[in-house]
């Protein structure tokens, strides 16, 4: 009978050794291979997100000022593209028996467009949602609301609420602001802020008393945008040119106004999907969104983490270079 032969403890701690080696680095590839996989998942969606809500916006400002009928630009130009002045806030003529002058007529009353439903800037007074109330995920700095109007040339279309657009005979007034998303999920970290737009119309002829469909809390128009900044471009004399928030345009000039020629937007989003507890993302992100360095309120403790990017865009408004 032949000898029967088996593994020795030495060999068998050998291959036990061996084996716990290989499963470890093949663990650790699959995990690695697993963030990365997450980390291309949040930038793709963020990128999607970002890219598709910013063309959708550029698209629609450029309506604003379309058969506005002067190409002049200012806080008294009625039915002006950048909504900055109602009756709230009207400039008085006092040669001309008090008259207010304002972007929008003065027949709509003041209760229906209040300040907090005009564009405004970090430096004013907030409101309550959905209103304007400056809603942001940076520290010192609140976001900025955009308030454009134009006259729709033809009939089809929509508006930036998705509401089929009718007629020809009606001014469109569209707001751009953050406010909460109400189906974030509970675990997102400080507040889930989305870009949202609020749509309304008021009638050509007559004298419209308020703007139909207008105060609303809007179409998110882009998920997950922690800071909204907005800057005016302005024409300051001899061929000068400067970008100013709403705020100082309307408290460091006087009445009438410098000529606005366009809008430049600033936005830091982040990804929709996080990106579990990764300690390379810091908590209190700094970055340059404009004419401002934010830094990202810091979370609870333990809460996901997300990538993020500053996306920006100068848009020139409709007719804004054309005659005086």
């Amino acid at each position: 009978m032949k000898n029967q032969y088996g593994f020795t403890l030495i060999e068998l701690m050998l291959s036990l050794t061996l084996g716990l080696i290989i499963t470890a680095a093949a663990i650790l590839l699959f995990f690695t291979g697993q963030k990365s996989l997450t980390l291309q998942h949040g930038a793709t969606d963020l990128q999607d997100n970002a890219n598709f809500g910013l063309n959708y916006i550029v698209k629609d400002i450029r309506l604003a000022n379309l058969d506005a009928g002067r190409a002049f630009m200012n806080d008294q130009t009625t039915y002006g593209g950048v909504v900055l002045t109602s009756t709230a806030n009207a400039f008085v003529d006092t040669l001309n028996a008090n008259t207010k002058i304002a972007n929008l007529p003065n027949s709509i009353l003041e209760a229906k467009a209040p300040l907090t439903l005009l564009t405004q800037s970090d430096g004013d007074s907030v409101g309550t949602a959905p209103a304007w109330a400056g809603a942001s995920n940076v520290n010192d700095f609140t976001s900025d609301q955009l308030v454009i109007q134009y006259a729709p040339t033809e009939i089809g279309g929509f508006d930036c609420e998705g509401q089929s657009i009718n007629t020809t005979n009606n001014y469109i007034v569209e707001r751009y602001f953050l406010r909460v998303d109400t189906r974030a999920l509970t675990s997102e970290p400080n507040k889930a802020l989305a870009l949202a737009c609020d749509s309304g119309h008021y009638p050509k002829s007559g004298s419209p008393t308020e703007i139909t469909g207008f105060g609303d809390a809007g179409q998110i128009i882009m998920k997950r945008v922690d800071y909204f900044r907005v800057l005016l471009g302005i024409d300051v004399g001899n061929g000068q040119y400067r970008y100013i928030s709403s705020h100082d345009y309307l408290t460091n000039y006087a009445s009438p106004r410098p000529r606005i020629l366009s809008v430049q937007l600033g936005i830091l989003t982040r990804s929709v999907q996080s990106l579990g507890r990764d300690t390379a993302i810091k908590d209190n992100q700094t970055f340059n969104v404009l004419d401002r360095t934010v830094t990202v309120k810091t979370p609870q403790s333990n809460s996901p983490k997300y990538i993020r990017q500053v996306i920006s865009q100068t848009i020139a408004l409709r007719n804004g270079f054309g005659s005086r």
